[in-house]
């Protein structure tokens, strides 16, 4: 009986493929970052409230504040947007949904 001929990575790895695979992982990615930026800026804001319960409760003098006055202020957003920059930085050079090639 014949063998069966193996194709050759002409036919296995054409450019169609290779863009598909790179708009994929890094369509993901993009969704990733998203996913990672709304949870940071929950976790964001509690931790402004235990900035904000330790100010109003151990400084003597503080001017009484809401949290949200806390988030609203200039250098809350500033620092927030720099937190999500390095965040979102994070997750396209990390390998999250990329495929491992691994020579067995």
């Amino acid at each position: 009986m014949s063998r069966r001929r193996q194709l050759g990575s002409v036919y296995t790895s054409f450019p169609a493929k290779t863009a598909s695979d790179w708009i994929g992982h890094h369509l993901f990615k993009v969704f990733a970052s998203l996913i990672v930026c709304i949870l940071w800026t929950g976790v964001y804001y509690v931790l402004l409230g235990v900035v904000n319960f330790n100010k109003n409760n151990f400084l003597a003098g503080a001017k009484e504040t809401t949290v949200l006055e806390l988030f609203r202020t200039e250098t809350s957003k500033w620092a927030l947007a720099i937190s999500m920059v390095v965040l979102v930085i994070y997750v396209f050079r990390s390998h999250i949904g990329e495929k491992v090639n691994r020579k067995k």
